[in-house]
């Protein structure tokens, strides 16, 4: 199918800062609270010239019966200050693309998801054999590309070839120098698939697990996020739970269950990308047992999950290895308690602070199948990785509890 190319080939300010704009456009359009708002009102509040203030409304937030909605995307721009993060989950939002719409310039038919180019270009031509190639991006690629999807002249096009591309450089996918591109999900995955499911669930979606786990399938989730369907699989199970128990659309208020109608001050830490808001919910009881379980395709026999929380609490749910936290509502974060030793068979390993390290989800997983794997030097712990590249690989960790070294040897010999 041939799009039009809207005010997508307007100058946004793109060069260095255009989705730092998009986050300081966002938040003034809500008016820095969680509230869904006027399309009109929206356009008028952010006082963009020139036909600007359509492209944050029809290309990247999600538009309803003349309101614009409160997403993953909202949420991140409200609560957080700009980051990389939300740069890459702004151009997957982009990719995803339920978001504003469009009118055909010939028919003047409206179009539902005027950017679709952009999708179908991630999907059929960036993403190969489990990865994204950095070659797709090339300017004689690109432009092969547009010229049978766009509708419009051909400097309309290289308008938009110019604008696209620079979204990745904004995001630090290109310049590479190798031509796999490495979407750094560890900080952005949640989010990510919190905003399927949010764009579903707003278009008329159910919320039923199995419903949400199809979505991801059929919408090729996979290849927007530039990994292996196998990989995302394996997450999305147990984020399709997370996203349950916190409440889906809900989630987007206070744990009290009031909204953010009025706006909130957000105190700002010059030192952190997050908001502390002090142990999350998540950590209870009904969210770390059942979402652990699942996540590493054990049978764990017996938990104390106080110890588990206590220590996530230790570290602000930061991740030991890559120091990420995913933040998967407001207020609520989410890390895992990883036994060093199974506490099942076969290893028997004790339910003890000693035998346990605070993860994320991507790291619990490659820890418990040995592709990391902890090695004492001298009076510190150095991760060593099987896969190749990898940038954790020799990172010396942060602790700020023992560990027993027989668990950690033990560990590190199982998967020798």
């Amino acid at each position: 199918m041939v799009y039009p190319p809207g005010s997508f080939s307007k100058n946004f300010g793109w060069r260095g800062s255009g989705l730092k704009k998009l986050h300081r456009t966002i938040r003034k359009g809500f008016h820095n609270a969680l509230v869904p708002v006027l399309r009109a009102s929206f356009r008028s509040d952010v006082e963009l010239a020139g036909g600007l203030d359509l492209i944050p409304v029809n290309f990247f937030l999600h538009n309803r019966e003349g309101y614009l909605s409160v997403d993953e995307l909202v949420f991140q721009a409200i609560r957080y200050r700009h980051s990389r993060a939300f740069d890459r989950l702004a151009l997957f939002a982009f990719h995803l693309n339920r978001a504003g719409t469009g009118v055909d310039q010939d028919s003047r038919e409206i179009i539902s998801r005027p950017a679709m180019w952009a999708n179908e270009f991630v999907r059929e031509r960036l993403w190969s054999s489990g990865s994204w190639s950095k070659s797709a991006l090339h300017n004689a690629a690109l432009d092969e590309f547009l010229s049978s999807r766009l509708e419009a002249s051909q400097n309309v096009r290289l308008k938009c070839r110019s604008n696209f591309r620079h979204l990745f450089e904004l995001c630090g996918f290109v310049p590479l120098s190798t031509d796999i591109i490495n979407p750094g999900l560890e900080q952005w995955l949640a989010s990510a698939l919190f905003l399927v499911w949010d764009r579903h669930l707003l278009d008329g979606g159910v919320t039923d697990r199995e419903s949400l786990i199809e979505v991801i399938k059929s919408e090729e989730i996979h290849k927007l996020l530039g990994v292996t369907e196998d990989f995302i699989s394996s997450h999305t199970r147990t984020f399709a739970d997370l996203y349950i128990h916190t409440g889906c659309l809900k989630r987007l208020s206070e744990p009290t269950g009031t909204t953010l109608a009025k706006g909130i001050q957000i105190e700002q830490n010059s030192n952190e990308d997050i908001v502390d808001v002090g142990l999350d919910w998540v950590e209870r009881e009904k969210i770390d047992g059942p979402v652990e379980r699942r996540i590493v395709e054990r049978n764990i026999q017996q938990r104390d999950r106080r110890k588990a929380a206590s220590l996530k609490q230790r570290y602000r749910n930061k991740c030991q290895f890559c120091g990420t936290r995913l933040h998967v509502g407001d207020a609520h974060y989410y890390s895992e308690a990883a036994h060093i030793l199974g506490i099942g068979m076969p290893h028997n390993g004790p339910d003890s602070i000693s035998n346990m390290l605070v993860l994320c989800p991507n790291h619990h997983i490659q820890f418990d199948r040995g592709i990391l794997r902890l090695v004492k030097k001298g009076d510190q712990y150095q991760i060593e990785s099987k896969s190749s590249g990898d940038p954790l690989h020799g990172k010396v960790i942060t602790l700020v509890h023992e560990l027993e070294v027989e668990y950690v040897t033990r560990h590190f010999d199982w998967f020798r």
